[in-house]
Order: C-alpha cells, then sequence, then structure tokens
C-alpha cells in the first residue's frame, strides 16, 4: 500500500516539474547593486531565493550596467557551466547599475583632493586654511569613474562641514557619499599675557596681536585695540579676546539718567535729562530732556553730572 502511494506522489509531481521548467523562473533585476567588493552574486543585482547562489562576474574593479537580457544569459552560462539543470530566465526590469567599492581612500587623499578641488571652484586660499579628516577610509570604485563634490557654495569658512563625494560613470551619477571634514580658518584677535581680573583695565603690556587657526565660525573676536578697555569678567592668561569679554567703559554710558546743571550768578538749575551718546570727562554729548523731550547739549564734568552747554 505505502509502494502504491510512493508511486501516484511520483506520478503527479513529475508533470509539475516539467509544466515549471517549461514556463521559466520567473526573476527581477535591482536597479542598483552597491558592493563591497568586485565578486557579483546572483542575490546581489536578483530577487535570489534558491540555496545556490552563482558568481555572475568576479573581479569586478569598474562600475557597470547590465540589462535584463544580459543577466538571463549570464544565469544560463554559469548554471550550465556548473552542470545544472537546463532552465530558462525571465526577468523583470531593464537594467541595473553595479558599483564594486573596492578602493579605499585614506585621510589624506581625502584632504588633498578636497583642497585641490576647493582651489578652482571657489576664492580659496590655502594658507589661509587647515582641512582635517578624522573618520574612517571611504570606499569607492576603483576604476572608470570621475569624482565630484558638491554643494562648496560661494565661499569657505571654519567648522564641521559635509561634502556629498559624488562618483560619477559615463557622465551619469551612479554613486554618493557623505564626507564629513574640520575645516580651521585663519584668523587675528588679541591675546592676554596674563591673568586679567574683572572690572581691570587693559593695559598694552597685557595683551598682544596674534595669528591662529580655528574651527569656530561664531565666535566674534575683538579686532579693536582692547588697550583701556575694563574686562567685563576673568580672563586667562593666552586666551584671544572676545567682543562680550571687554567693554570700553564711560563716566556717562548712553541711556544713563545725568543732572544737567546750568548756574548764573547764585542761581542753579539743575535738569533730569538723558544721555543720547556715551562719553567722557571734558567731552561734549546729546541729552534729552527727559520733561520737554527737547534735545540739550551737555560737557561732561564727572560721572552723572553734565553742565549746560559746557558752561
Amino acid at each position: 500500500m505505502k509502494a502504491l502511494a510512493l508511486l501516484l506522489i511520483m506520478f503527479v509531481s513529475i508533470p509539475y516539474d516539467a509544466e515549471q521548467n517549461q514556463k521559466g523562473i520567473s526573476l527581477y533585476l535591482k536597479p542598483r547593486a552597491v558592493l563591497k567588493s568586485g565578486e557579483v552574486r546572483a542575490s546581489d543585482i536578483l530577487n535570489w531565493k534558491s540555496n545556490t547562489d552563482p558568481i555572475l562576474y568576479s573581479d569586478l574593479k569598474s562600475p557597470m550596467v547590465v540589462s535584463a537580457i544580459e543577466i538571463a544569459e549570464r544565469l544560463l552560462e554559469v548554471t550550465k557551466k556548473s552542470g545544472g539543470d537546463d532552465a530558462t530566465y525571465e526577468i523583470g526590469g531593464t537594467t541595473s547599475n553595479i558599483v564594486p567599492l573596492t578602493s579605499v581612500w585614506g585621510k589624506e587623499k581625502l584632504e588633498n583632493f578636497l583642497r585641490n578641488e576647493l582651489g578652482k571652484n571657489i576664492y580659496f586660499t590655502p594658507e589661509n586654511f587647515k582641512i582635517y579628516y578624522e573618520g574612517p577610509g571611504v570606499a569607492l570604485p576603483e576604476k572608470n569613474v570621475t569624482f565630484v563634490w558638491r554643494k562648496f557654495g560661494q565661499n569657505i569658512h571654519g567648522g564641521k562641514r559635509i561634502f556629498p563625494l559624488d562618483v560619477m560613470y559615463e557622465d551619469k551619477l551612479i554613486y554618493s557619499t557623505p564626507v564629513s571634514f574640520i575645516i580651521e580658518e585663519k584668523k587675528e584677535a588679541w591675546f592676554t599675557k596674563r591673568n586679567i581680573e574683572p572690572k581691570e583695565i587693559l593695559q598694552s603690556y597685557d595683551i598682544e596681536k596674534r595669528s591662529f587657526f580655528t574651527s569656530d565660525h561664531n565666535t566674534e573676536y575683538d579686532l579693536e585695540n582692547p588697550v583701556g578697555k575694563t574686562a567685563l569678567n576673568a580672563i586667562p592668561e593666552g586666551m584671544p579676546l572676545q567682543r562680550k569679554q571687554t567693554r570700553r567703559l564711560h563716566l556717562v554710558e548712553r541711556g544713563s539718567e545725568v543732572s544737567l546743571i546750568y548756574t548764573s550768578g547764585n542761581i542753579m538749575v539743575k535738569v533730569r535729562t538723558r544721555a543720547l551718546v556715551s562719553g567722557n570727562e571734558g567731552e561734549m554729548i546729546d541729552l534729552l530732556n527727559l520733561s520737554s523731550n527737547k534735545k540739550l547739549k551737555g560737557k561732561i564734568q564727572s560721572a552723572g553730572i553734565c553742565l549746560l552747554g559746557g558752561v
């Protein structure tokens, strides 16, 4: 009875397999395959589900574009060489871009390539910038391709910058990878030669002007001679002065309330005003009468005190 059942199963299954082979195997061609080596297997570019995964191409160093017909023929050729069953392959899709990443660019090559291309595309003075790549090696195709940096903009500045590196094959973009750099820009600033205490007035022997490289693009450094300015907080030795760290203080500060005094003989008149500009002793400044909103002029006599018209 068991033998009869086995014969019945074989009888039913044989025509089914024959029908399947007659129709062929349906597959779909992937539009792109980015590979870490030069070896291309069927599963890399097809929705391949067989236990065996034949090698279609090996030692590939250049990108290539293959059509569905070419892959069907290649599969048939490889299958015959391996002694497999004769089969036909029906492959959907049009073409596939195969991109083997067989070359690795290191730190020096990436930095030099970016530096050279910057000089060709924008106003770039190499002596004013330092470029650092701090990531791992970047895998790229080895042959028959050109490389193009994207998103340079009109100028370059310090900071962390990410530039996409495009890979062109036969004048078409086939692959792109973002590459991150640290760019340091040459700047000038005044540096402290000793520790500066809060509210200390800077003297010429406290500071010196230097050039330096920095990736900080946002900090505003004090480019004016800071002699005579007051430190608003403690500043360590050897630090570049920032605008927010010092200020040139005045006897009368803009916006502060000032007593404007007029004297004639034994008569003295005091008027409440507001300073429209800052100034020091002996300087004429504009004042606003807080009662009449009229503008007046006064000569600074001391902190918060002005004489009308310099009288």
